[in-house]
């Protein structure tokens, strides 16, 4: 399924619903431009629009986005890395540049260090599912079938290299089974496999399952994290239940600036966009995406860059790993 045009129709409509927030008059004649690095049509790229939508409305100034997939992110991140560090230029990503990259690629054209975090704005609930035609119901019925059949320990990724590959390997490690990340070009191929019965279990973004998921083709097992979402009532985590390896595993967006950006300038940004991501309409619209807008603080956000490094870092040179 096709799901660009309803991603679409239903951003449009998120930011179309939202009243307008308080007008900032220092900014009303800047422009900034919010770098993506992924493709139109996608779910960041569907979160990006809606920011710059609400920077407008709010009265900062005027926004738009720029669309630099390729390289995993990077090529967006290095864009913003080297421009003038004079707030116009934001990066919306993941974490993965400034946490798993730097372990896994032998050379990086940015520095993580070139970039300065301004606001978290979003979590990807991210789930463990499995096709409706197999016979397990739950993790630890998984975790008895590979145990008594290794062949069932390929578990299918929309990518290595990031949290859920190495989530997958700390799991194994932790229930003494053999598991094996198998890499997907995209989640559409993963969950097809799953509901054809050729991949075992997979892990993927909740969102881009969840009409396989209320239509009864796949079953989702349980969530990575500590936290449970409040748009999947009944679907606990992974730890919860008792498997453990996933308690860390975390997608968030958060934006980020070039480092030298005066702190003032950085402040502003930070306030306007935790303003949009905490404000109730837009928050209930990308539910139906798969997201949870969180708003949090260029502090809360390091803190947590800083987290991630020290979870991660050991656990990707263990692994060996190697992105290039």
């Amino acid at each position: 399924m096709n799901k660009r045009p309803f991603l679409r129709s239903l951003v449009l409509s998120a930011v179309t619903l939202v009243p307008g927030l308080p007008s900032q008059a220092w900014a009303q004649n800047d422009t900034i431009k919010i770098v993506v690095g992924y493709p139109a049509g996608g779910i960041l790229d569907a979160l990006a629009r809606a920011v710059a939508e609400e920077y407008r409305k709010a009265g900062n100034g005027q926004a738009y986005v720029e669309n630099k997939p390729g390289a995993s992110t990077m090529m967006a991140a290095t864009e913003v890395a080297r421009a003038k560090p004079d707030g116009r230029t934001v990066l919306l990503s993941h974490s993965m540049p400034f946490t798993s990259y730097p372990y896994t690629y032998a050379k990086l054209n940015y520095s993580p260090n070139d970039l300065v975090p301004v606001a978290n704005l979003a979590n990807v609930p991210i789930v463990m599912s499995t096709g409706s035609v197999q016979p397990y119901k739950t993790i630890q019925e998984y975790m008895a079938a590979v145990k008594a059949d290794p062949a069932l320990g390929a578990v299918g990724l929309a990518g290595l290299g990031g949290p859920t590959h190495f989530g997958v390997l700390q799991m194994a490690k932790h229930q003494n089974v053999k598991l094996e990340p198998a890499s997907y070009s995209g989640g559409p191929q993963l969950v097809n496999d799953e509901m054809g019965g050729h991949v075992p279990l997979g892990v993927d973004a909740a969102g881009a399952q969840m009409e396989l998921y209320r239509a009864g083709k796949i079953r989702f097992l349980g969530l990575a994290g500590t936290q449970p979402v409040s748009f999947l009532p009944g679907v606990k985590t992974l730890h919860e239940q008792g498997i453990e390896g996933f308690e860390n595993v975390k997608i968030w967006y958060g934006a980020y600036v070039p480092k030298g950006t005066p702190p003032e300038t950085v402040a502003r940004l930070e306030k306007s966009f935790i303003a949009i991501a905490k404000n109730a309409e837009l928050r209930k619209n990308f539910e139906k995406l798969g997201l949870e807008l969180t708003g949090e603080s260029a502090a809360s956000m390091k803190a947590l860059l800083e987290k991630e490094n020290k979870v991660w870092g050991p656990i990707i040179k263990e692994s060996g790993f190697k992105a290039n």
